[in-house]
């Protein structure tokens, strides 16, 4: 799976209430991956996938997100809700604020939730409107 195909599955199964965009901005750079729309607001997510853990429990996952990327995702969350979606395998872990922090192994393993669960996390997000702390705690994500 590479970060092409892990988006598509997400965008495969949310529900059809969800309207999403998948952004292609060749003309401004750090936009994030897609936007989602729903009768409780928008969401902007930056999606990224590595292939494999590290082996050792405190090794940081190394990603690829921009300094521009993080920028955008800081200056537009005073306002939407945004999300950096990091993809492991058949895994994600759903940050919604501090996207710079290096994240180890081992966060990844206790917080990380099965890929099939980010697409009703944005469902809940765009068309339920649950405030963070819901959000959270029903899923698992940190914050």
């Amino acid at each position: 799976m590479n970060e092409h195909s892990f988006v598509r599955s997400i965008h495969n199964a949310l529900h059809p209430d969800v309207y999403k965009w998948k952004i292609h901005d060749t003309y401004t750079g750090g936009v994030p991956d897609a936007m989602y729309a729903g009768p409780a607001g928008l969401l902007f997510v930056e999606y990224k996938y590595v292939k494999a853990l590290p082996k050792k429990d405190e090794t940081v996952i190394r990603h690829s997100l921009s300094a521009l990327q993080c920028a955008w995702l800081e200056r537009i969350k005073v306002s939407t809700s945004v999300a950096l979606i990091l993809g492991i395998g058949d895994t994600a872990l759903i940050l919604t604020d501090d996207f710079s922090t290096n994240i180890c192994k081992s966060e990844y393993v206790e917080q990380n939730i099965p890929r099939q669960d980010v697409a009703p996390w944005i469902y809940s997000t765009v068309c339920q409107g649950l405030d963070n702390d819901q959000k959270h705690s029903s899923s698992g994500q940190r914050d």
